[in-house]
């Protein structure tokens, strides 16, 4: 396998990962702008970072961090994947991630250089994810998860209320100019009765 733009995502751009808005846009543009090749994985450590993971490559560590890798559209993809990930150029110089060029080995032992966006601040005060696994932690943390899926299912009831008040607020309209148009008739013709009467008394 020759090295070409490859990426190794790890955390919420994962498959299976859960996902905020801003991650599910961000996956759709993956799946568009690149090819999924297999799972893989990076020698380093992972670490959760208040609802996302920050993985840190250490060759010499004795653990993995586990994740998949990409064929990309490198100069599509990077553009977009850069604001997610919040480390281009619209972000201050002190960025929370970098993209990096790492080597990751497949279930085969063949090894790729794969870029990967890891994580560039201190770890000292931050929990170590031991299993290096993301989506392990997160069907292990169901309740950190509830904020996430409460978001989804209130954008989703939000979605719905928003459209039945606007067909409640149009039938509304139509039934109150309804009202106004036979009530208009109404009145012209009595209008034009009392003018009639008037006429035949004279």
């Amino acid at each position: 396998m020759s090295n070409d733009d490859y990426l190794f995502v790890y955390g919420t751009l994962r498959q299976l990962a859960v996902r905020r808005d801003a991650g599910e846009r961000a996956f759709d543009q993956l799946t568009n702008d690149a090819s999924f090749i297999k799972p893989t994985s990076m020698r380093g450590q992972l670490f959760e970072v208040g609802g996302y993971p920050a993985g840190c490559y250490q060759p010499d560590a004795g653990m993995r961090i586990i994740g998949e890798l990409y064929q990309v559209d490198a100069a599509r993809l990077f553009a977009a994947l850069g604001g997610y990930e919040e480390c281009d150029s619209h972000f201050s110089e002190s960025r929370e991630y970098r993209r990096q060029r790492v080597p990751v080995v497949l279930d085969d032992d063949t090894m790729v250089h794969a870029w990967a966006y890891l994580y560039n601040d201190p770890t000292d005060e931050i929990q170590i994810i031991e299993s290096g696994d993301y989506l392990l932690w997160q069907r292990a943390n169901d309740v950190l998860l509830n904020d996430v899926k409460c978001d989804q299912e209130n954008g989703f009831a939000n979605n719905v209320f928003g459209k039945l008040l606007f067909w409640l607020v149009l039938m509304v309209v139509i039934v109150l100019a309804g009202f106004w148009f036979f009530g208009h008739i109404d009145l012209l013709s009595y209008i034009q009765q009392q003018d009639s009467a008037a006429l035949t008394g004279m």
